[in-house]
Parts: C-alpha cells; sequence; structure tokens
C-alpha cells in the first residue's frame, strides 16, 4: 500500500467522522482550524494526520481507540495563520 493510498484512507475516516457527528470533536476542529487560517484542504490534512498518530498507537500497543486521547489531540492542532 503507497503513502497515497495511506493518505486517502485516513482522509476518508476523517470525513466520515465529519458526515456522522461521531466523534463531535472533528467538526468542531474543522471550523476551529479554518477560522485561525487554515484552507479546508489543509484543516483536513491536520485532521488526518492527528487520526493517523492515535491510529498508529492503536495499532502498536495493541489497546482500542481511544476518543478521549483523540479529541486531546485535535485540540492541540495550531493554527498557522495567528
Amino acid at each position: 500500500m503507497d503513502d497515497k493510498t495511506v493518505v486517502d484512507a485516513f482522509l476518508d475516516t476523517v470525513m466520515n467522522q465529519l458526515e456522522t457527528g461521531d466523534p463531535p470533536e472533528t467538526k468542531a476542529t474543522l471550523d476551529r482550524l479554518m477560522s485561525e487560517g487554515y484552507s479546508k484542504s489543509q484543516a483536513l490534512q491536520a485532521i488526518a494526520a492527528v487520526l493517523r498518530v492515535e491510529m498508529n498507537r492503536m495499532m502498536t500497543e495493541g489497546t482500542p481507540f481511544d476518543n478521549a486521547r483523540y479529541a486531546d489531540l485535535l485540540a492541540k492542532i495550531k493554527g498557522e495563520k495567528s
């Protein structure tokens, strides 16, 4: 699986989170990042990167997805244009 396929899979997951509203922090983060100067594409990429971090932790440690940790990581994304 090439890197583009992996990136696309994470973006698809983020889009699914936005469509279902689960977790709600994904939409809140998208809105916040766009208000801080990210384009929609940049914001989606940043959220997908955070999702990848949490999924890698989950796979490495053999633990379930941690929604609270994911929400905390989303909250730590900083806007590009301050």
